[in-house]
């Protein structure tokens, strides 16, 4: 368990990495409030992505003044241009009473504590520490990605994605997540694991509250009211934030939807969707749109895929407005209706070519493996009620669902959300219901048919329904009770009304049976000791005095040794299960335990340069067993002698084997 202050030195650097670098485009853009809590993580992670990439064609040693300079030197046209960008946040106060405009930032405040608080809580619960390790398959990729990135000193996705290819046919990787990890890691000097988790809890237990009050803040009508709701409500549908902090581990997915809101919020802006009060400058319109997509393309491509599928309807819904005028209330002009026809080919062309990618850039068919658990009634009352993926449904938040979205299409000009959530709850519905064959591939395969994954998608836009349904029913009943009441009582009712609100809308999820499978489903995710063990993570803990700084140890990723690189930061021979190799590396993973008997082998662990190897044992992750056969036996082999245990967890040093030419190794 980490000490305090090494929590504290990896929360700091953490927050620092994830604010310092936009933050001279956020002062330049004059973005303050709630737009700059939610806009400057977004900025700061683009100048990430950018500069990973242009230090890896520079040749310039990654580290935090890396994003630092191109953040620098972005801000400098805005700021020659000072007057074309208002301060961004509340350009709605001349329109609003100000018993109203003083609530915006304790709306804000409460939300994120709430929401914030209340996701922090329940993940905590699951993982047991906040420096466990988390016990899944992707979580060994991810993790020792940031170690290779730190070793390399380059961030570029492309060595990222080299980690575990061949020399010289490393592909393309959405490396993100690992350029921010590995940034926090450098700054505060704190292990990978814990600085892993600790940006992990901020993305999903801040950004995320964030994101959605931003969205509804610049894109809707919704008062302090709904803003605070969205916040506080932000770890309702369990299938999202906190399904993909235990599930997988999918930390870029995590990323890249969490940044969707934004997305979303800019879209809305770009199309015209928001009321004319809210509605940014072009040139903070442009940036902040560009700056969302590149991100979340950046984060995980599964996000691009998300985020077409939710604006589609949105930009259909802006051309219909158009066409009929109801942008003004009144038929449309005919230089309106002009201007609108000459967009459809654009419109067109997004639709068009989002569905085309759609189809010919998901993943193959071999690997959406997924099969459905649901029928198609259960899957539309699950998504319908915000259930998690493979959990039954929760009757009285599908009843209030049902009827926020009515409030929505009847009372407020944001039907566009309704629409964008609709989407987004069919891919969660086919994910869980659609039979195995070609229809489920087409309608879910860009996301591996996986019903976590679609039933994630589903609920991104849930919440800001709910709340903004809520808030315009209270509103509309405040507008018929207007000047009713003392007013002393009216000056305390706001505050005690949205705590209520909230605890009441929650207490219907957290009560039901679903969230309780939910949480047997991912306290297996951290608490099973299915890929490492407290004597084997200990075990590596200790390599740094263990192994020489330039040694190779052979390990096994699927029993969790491989992970000697990220937390015992030395080499491996196989650093993750998918991977491609030499022979020499092949064969070793098979007969690595008869070195003494076999010359070959002898010759390959010399060429090589292996000199330890790990034994965790022959049980490994999702019930397989000793994948790695050299491995498998080789404490009693002979081909190696022990030199440090912790329980049934050994390191091994290698013993001189005799080489083809009939010479000694060693």
């Amino acid at each position: 368990m980490s000490d305090a202050p090494a929590v504290l030195a990896a929360l700091i650097s953490s927050l620092a990495v994830l604010t310092l670098p936009g933050l001279p485009l956020a002062l330049a853009l004059r973005l303050r409030g709630l737009v700059l809590a939610a806009g400057l993580p977004l900025l700061s992670l683009v100048m990430i992505a950018l500069a990973a990439e242009l230090g890896h064609l520079l040749g310039i040693p990654w580290s935090l003044a890396s994003p630092l300079v191109p953040g620098l030197l972005l801000a400098v046209p805005a700021l020659l241009r000072r007057g074309t960008a208002e301060a961004l946040e509340d350009p709605q106060h001349s329109q609003t009473s100000s018993a109203a405009a003083r609530w915006w930032g304790p709306a804000a405040l409460g939300g994120l504590a709430l929401g914030g608080g209340a996701l922090l809580w329940r993940q905590l619960r699951l993982m047991g520490s906040v420096d466990a390790v988390s016990q899944t398959y992707d979580a060994v990729f991810h993790l020792s990605a940031v170690r290779h990135v730190l070793r390399a000193q380059d961030a570029s996705a492309f060595v990222v994605g080299g980690m575990t290819s061949l020399p010289g046919e490393g592909s393309f990787y959405p490396a993100l997540w690992h350029q921010t990890v590995s940034l926090a890691v450098q700054l505060s000097g704190q292990e990978i694991v814990l600085v892993t988790n600790v940006v992990m809890l901020l993305v999903g237990c801040v950004l995320w509250p964030l994101g959605l009050m931003a969205l509804l803040r610049i894109a809707t009508a919704a008062g302090p009211l709904g803003v605070f709701l969205v916040g506080a409500l932000a770890g309702i549908a369990p299938a999202f934030p906190l399904a993909l902090m235990s599930f997988g581990l999918l930390l870029p997915l995590l990323l890249s939807l969490t940044l969707l809101p934004l997305v979303v919020a800019s879209a809305a802006q770009v199309l015209g969707l928001v009321p004319a009060q809210r509605r940014w400058p072009v040139p903070v319109r442009a940036v902040l749109a560009a700056a969302s997509c590149l991100t979340v393309a950046a984060a995980h491509p599964q996000g691009v895929f998300a985020a077409w599928l939710l604006v589609t309807p949105m930009l259909l819904v802006a051309l219909a407005r158009r066409l009929l005028g109801a942008d003004r209330g009144a038929p449309a002009d005919g230089r309106s209706r002009l201007l609108t026809v000459a967009a459809l080919p654009g419109v067109l062309a997004v639709v068009a070519g989002g569905a085309l990618a759609w189809t010919r850039l998901r993943p193959p068919q071999s690997s959406a493996v997924w099969e459905p658990n649901a029928s198609w009634g259960q899957a539309i009352a699950q998504t319908g009620s915000l259930a998690a993926n493979a959990t039954g449904t929760v009757l009285l938040l599908g009843v209030l669902m049902a009827a926020a979205i009515a409030v929505v299409l009847r009372r407020s000009r944001s039907r566009w959300l309704v629409a964008a959530w609709a989407a987004g709850a069919a891919l969660g519905v086919a994910g869980r219901a659609a039979p195995v064959g070609d229809l489920r591939y087409l309608l879910t395969g860009p996301f591996y048919s996986d019903p976590f994954r679609t039933s994630a998608v589903a609920v991104l836009l849930a919440v800001p329904v709910l709340a903004l349904g809520i808030d315009q029913a209270v509103r509309a009943l405040a507008a018929h009770r207007a000047g009713r009441g003392r007013p002393a009582l009216r000056a305390v009712l706001p505050p005690l009304l949205a705590l209520g609100l909230a605890l009441a809308v929650s207490a219907p999820a957290l009560l039901a049976p679903s969230t309780t499978a939910f949480r047997a489903q991912m306290l297996a995710q951290w608490r099973s000791e299915s890929l490492l063990s407290s004597d084997e993570e200990a075990l590596l803990e200790r390599l740094p005095e263990l192994v020489p700084e330039d040694s190779l140890i052979a390990t096994n990723p699927w029993n969790g040794s491989s992970l000697a690189s990220a937390i015992g930061d030395r080499e491996v021979l196989t650093v993750f299960m998918g991977f491609q190799a030499e022979p020499p590396v092949h064969l070793l993973n098979a007969e690595l335990d008869q070195a003494q008997d076999d010359p070959e082998v002898c010759a390959a662990a010399e060429e090589l340069g292996v000199e330890y190897a790990l034994d965790f044992g022959p049980e490994e992750l999702h019930g397989r067993t000793a994948t790695y056969t050299g491995l498998d036996e080789i404490s009693t082999s002979g081909a190696a002698e022990v030199v440090a245990s912790e329980g049934e967890a050994r390191l091994l040093r290698l013993l001189p084997c005799r080489l083809p030419d009939g010479s000694m190794s060693g």
